[in-house]
């Protein structure tokens, strides 16, 4: 759901105090004196995809949502070599793009 990314992300991190997951690379991401990026959910991320040659800066490859899927160790993935999404099992090492909200 578009929006619901930031709320995602700070539910992931009150579940997992792993260290090196997306959502924390995320949410410790710092650039240009902002501090509160987040994972983006998978409507965001798709709608990133959709608009990918404006936002620009993506490998040929899946990143990470923070949207989960129907068990708490799948979460939804998005390719933007091919835009298909999928479930994933978090333990694959995916791409993070961090966003913000404006």
């Amino acid at each position: 759901k578009i929006g619901s990314g930031a709320q995602n992300t700070s539910d992931i991190l009150a579940e997992c105090s792993e260290l090196g997951i997306a959502a924390k690379l995320a949410d410790d991401y710092s650039l240009n004196g902002f501090d509160d990026w987040f994972l983006p959910s998978g409507d965001e991320l798709n709608q990133m995809h959709e608009n990918k040659d404006v936002v620009s800066g993506f490998a040929s490859s899946f990143y990470w949502s923070s949207s989960k899927f129907n068990s708490s160790s799948s979460s939804w993935a998005q390719s933007f070599d091919k835009g298909s999404q999928s479930s994933s099992s978090r333990l694959n090492t995916f791409s993070v793009r961090a966003v913000r909200a404006f």
